[in-house]
């Protein structure tokens, strides 16, 4: 064999070569993702256990991510002012009430206030309304309502007294755990339920999340007869380093019914979460 046929015969090698590296490295690459036969099956799976599903199931399936927050301490003086206004009367250092109105205050982070009567009056109750009269709201309590957005909406078959949900969000994630919930009656505002803890930074970690079409074959198949409209990723389960005193967070799964029923689950344990 003379020395030119062998340079041929060594770059056809070389070039087969490259082409099965290629080939191994794009299976493997393909081998990460979520198939749409997987989703399609899942899909399937689910309408034979009853379960109906009506929106786009994520394929998300890489790292882990972990949410660091700072604790906050909320003015109470601040809102009890704004809230009840004078003449209150204090029931215990986080209880305080004035006729028919109530607030709470718990671990320096929440608050909860409820009106039977008609005590703060809102002349409508549309969305828009309902959002600009928060806004003001949230002005006068020190609430940083731009570190949120509107969640849910919802209201009676009559279009009468709506909920607005907003939850905490942080570089285009949900928190969870940070959250506004206003609810408005035929005379006012009936309540609102108001917790909030800053975050600060999120970093990765070398876990990877189990992918949702899991989930929802081994854990949402248990509940036959839901519908669910809506599956997302966000930070919830917030725990605390005692060495640190960091609090943190990783993510989970939220799976939401058309009912509004929210059920969360660990997105690395796969665990139901309260």
């Amino acid at each position: 064999m003379d020395w030119k046929q062998a340079k041929t015969i060594l770059i056809w090698a070389f070039i087969v070569l490259n082409l099965v590296l290629a080939v191994i490295l794009y299976q493997n690459t393909k081998g990460g993702e979520i198939s749409r036969d997987t989703i399609i099956n899942t899909q399937k799976i689910l309408e034979q256990n009853n379960v109906h599903i009506e929106c786009p199931i994520p394929k998300y399936n890489g790292k882990d991510f972990i949410l660091q927050y700072e604790e906050t301490v909320l003015d109470k003086s601040k809102i009890i002012n704004r809230l009840l206004g004078d003449n209150y009367s204090k029931i215990s250092d986080n209880i305080y009430e004035k006729g028919t109105e109530k607030l709470v205050f718990n671990s320096g982070c929440y608050f909860e206030y409820s009106d039977s009567g008609s005590n703060k009056k809102i002349y409508s109750q549309s969305k828009s309304e309902v959002e600009i009269y928060l806004k003001e709201l949230a002005k006068k309590l020190g609430i940083p309502l731009d570190e949120f957005q509107l969640d849910s909406f919802s209201s009676s078959p009559s279009g009468e007294d709506p909920k607005a949900v907003y939850k905490g969000i942080y570089k285009n994630y949900t928190v969870f755990d940070n959250y506004i919930e206003v609810e408005i009656g035929k005379a006012g505002l009936k309540s609102i339920k108001y917790q909030y803890k800053k975050p600060l930074t999120i970093s990765s970690r070398d876990i990877k999340v189990i992918p949702v079409y899991q989930i929802l074959v081994t854990k949402m198949t248990g509940y036959p007869g839901i519908d669910i409209s809506d599956v997302d990723i966000g930070f919830k389960g917030i725990k605390g380093d005692k060495d640190t005193k960091t609090l943190y967070e990783g993510l989970s799964w939220r799976i939401t019914t058309n009912q509004g029923k929210e059920f969360y689950f660990n997105a690395t344990s796969g665990e139901l979460m309260e």
